[in-house]
């Protein structure tokens, strides 16, 4: 069975985007919501642990290789980019626009056995994989040959 980590502010984001909504509506001027670091969006991922590693699948469909950056920085695996808005070539009018574009981050904490000098990074069909080795963990015991 998965474990699920509830939070309690996860739905703060969609009380900021309705806020923002009516405040547009009522002054006639769309409102950006811009985090407090200057990203305009976070995606979606997955943090899988197995017994040799910690996979890390970010989900960034719609996302170009070169505009995606993976940093190891003290104890924590950072993630940035940009997904790049591209207006329609045919001169269309969106009806609706529901996917983030701009610059987006995301941070994710390294546990104590990770191998830092190991982490290697792929990306195929808009999924970015970090795959981060856990060090071989030192015996708890250890048999001493008596002589």
């Amino acid at each position: 069975m998965a474990k699920l980590n509830w939070n309690p502010w996860a739905g703060m984001d969609e009380v900021k985007d309705e806020l923002g909504r009516i405040i547009s509506q009522a002054s006639g001027r769309p409102v950006k919501r811009v985090s407090e670091s200057g990203y305009l969006w976070t995606p979606a991922a997955d943090v899988l642990e197995t017994p040799v590693a910690i996979v890390i699948r970010v989900e960034l469909a719609g996302v170009e290789r070169e505009d995606v950056v993976v940093e190891a920085r003290g104890q924590s695996v950072w993630v940035f980019g940009e997904r790049r808005f591209d207006k329609d070539p045919h001169g269309g009018v969106y009806q609706a626009l529901e996917r983030s574009y701009g610059p987006f981050a995301r941070r994710f904490a390294l546990c104590e056995d990770a191998d830092r000098q190991g982490i290697g990074a792929t990306f195929a069909g808009g999924l970015l994989e970090i795959v981060i080795p856990k060090m071989r963990p030192k015996a708890a015991k250890r048999r001493i040959p008596i002589e």
